[in-house]
């Protein structure tokens, strides 16, 4: 429609500014949900190997750091190198941590249009342990508005989502859901409306993991 518009006419410059915009904005936006159906629907040929959380967080950081600052977002990240390591799809756990930076992102900025003190994600990644199975676990936790009561039961549906039509496709936590299990993981999150939310990813740690 944009496109057509520019056809019938073209003379104001502002006007034809603003038309490209939108044309490439809803082109990504479409590039988007293609990528994530794809992704979706097939397999990743990448094979499993070792990996180091840590390479896998500042990889991910170096992505996304330019838009978290513009949006006034600052990035407390404690991710220890010593942690062990994780037989994993490297590029498909960054996708899931990219997944959670985005919606940690998008929650901040709707409870906080501008600067505040609490627009602060957190990263954390440490090892716990559950009858006797040792787990690797990574934390994104954001001071954003919470996720309603009623929608958390659905939070990991295809195509669900509590963002407006132009920001979510409702796709990016089921895939990075259907990622971890996957990898025979588990992910979870805890959130408290008015005071934001926490997601936990947890990978099984190969005894022979180098620490």
């Amino acid at each position: 429609n944009y496109g057509q518009l520019l056809l019938d006419d073209a003379s104001d410059p502002a006007q034809v500014a603003d038309f490209a915009g939108n044309i490439v904005r809803e082109s990504e936006r479409v590039a988007v949900i293609v990528r994530n159906l794809l992704a979706f629907a097939r397999q990743d040929k990448e094979s499993f190997s070792e990996a180091r959380i840590v390479d896998i967080v500042q990889k991910t950081l170096s992505l996304t750091n330019a838009v978290l600052r513009k949006d006034q977002i600052r990035v407390h990240c404690d991710t220890f190198s010593r942690l062990p390591s994780v037989k994993c799809r490297s590029q498909q756990i960054q996708q899931v941590l990219m997944n959670l930076l985005t919606n940690a992102r998008d929650a901040l900025n709707e409870r906080y249009p501008g600067a505040h003190e609490d627009k602060i994600i957190r990263i954390v990644a440490s090892v716990v342990e559950r009858k006797g199975t040792r787990w690797l676990r990574l934390t994104v936790e954001d001071h954003g508005g919470g996720i309603p009561p009623d929608a958390g039961p659905r939070v990991f549906d295809p195509f669900f989502t509590t963002k407006p039509r132009d920001k979510g496709t409702g796709l990016g936590l089921s895939i990075s859901y259907g990622i971890i299990k996957e990898h025979h993981g588990e992910m979870g999150f805890e959130t408290t409306l008015g005071k934001g939310t926490t997601f936990n990813v947890d990978l099984p740690i190969d005894d022979e993991g180098t620490p």
